[in-house]
């Protein structure tokens, strides 16, 4: 297999910001519409060639707020990722998970990590009585949030938007330790689509076994962590860690090794500990 040492694109999507224009809330909508729709167009960008941003050298991340329609990865004041040290307790409902027992996911290899898209809709959480459909998720190594300034190997991120385009995002530890038998059906077929440099289908994947029971969520407002790091993203990050063995994990990180951003500032934001 290739190695490839350009980064991951996440949930490359145009920016959510809110301008203070005199119709906010109707500028507001119109931004989101297009986060749902770049959402979808990052999943089908397959081109690996020339990127316009990477973690290293004269693209790496320092230059990202350079990149055309990127310019919040430099001004943006709710960027991610953050390290989690200091988390508010919360009454705040946790996300409902309700994925699938079955799933068919479409695998390729965009140029900067691994994008794993379900064929259908019939994968989503409940933030407050209202549906977020997962769109795809992809994996970082090592991971991009930090626990007391500390990396797990590696971080999967589910990406989710409701029906006006608003962002939300489950963050998944990845930690060695047993084998995961769904990571290895989607790993078998991650090799074959890299191998064979094309798109790949894993049939009746049960994605709900991605995610672990009974988990505790840290919740804060946060960004986009790839250009154009657009913000108004709502995260929740797992504090249970899913474990892989390391030969699965050497699969992913042969593939894709140091593309995670670097941590931003907290700031004046809260993290709330959501738990059952």
């Amino acid at each position: 297999m290739n190695r490839h040492y350009l980064a991951f694109a996440t949930i490359a999507v145009s920016t959510l910001s809110f301008s203070a224009c005199i119709s906010q809330h109707q500028a507001s909508k119109e931004q989101l519409t297009d986060t749902s729709v770049a959402v979808m167009a990052s999943q089908d960008n397959h081109s690996s060639h020339h990127p316009k941003w990477s973690y290293e050298g004269s693209t790496g991340t320092e230059y990202w707020g350079d990149v055309e329609g990127a310019s919040t990865c430099k001004t943006g004041k709710q960027q991610s990722p953050i390290n989690i040290t200091k988390v508010t307790s919360s009454s705040a409902a946790m996300p409902v998970m309700d994925y699938a027992k079955s799933t068919d996911v479409r695998i390729h290899d965009n140029g900067h990590t691994v994008v794993y898209t379900p064929t259908t809709e019939n994968n989503a959480i409940i933030l407050d009585n209202e549906r977020y459909v997962l769109k795809q998720f992809h994996y970082h190594t090592p991971s991009e949030h930090q626990f007391g300034s500390q990396n797990y190997p590696g971080e999967i991120h589910f990406v989710h938007a409701n029906s006006e385009g608003n962002l939300a995002v489950v963050g998944v530890m990845l930690k060695i330790g047993e084998a995961n038998s769904m990571l290895h059906v989607l790993l078998d077929g991650t090799e074959i689509t890299t191998q064979n440099d094309d798109e790949f289908t894993a049939n009746d994947v049960d994605l709900s076994t991605l995610t672990p029971v009974m988990a505790t969520f840290y919740h804060y407002s946060g960004s986009l962590t790839t250009p154009p790091c657009s913000e108004k993203v709502q995260w929740y990050v797992n504090k249970q860690p899913l474990t892989l063995t390391s030969d699965q994990f050497k699969i992913m990180s042969d593939l894709y090794e140091g593309n995670n951003r670097p941590i931003q500032p907290q700031g004046s934001r809260k993290v709330e500990q959501l738990s059952n």
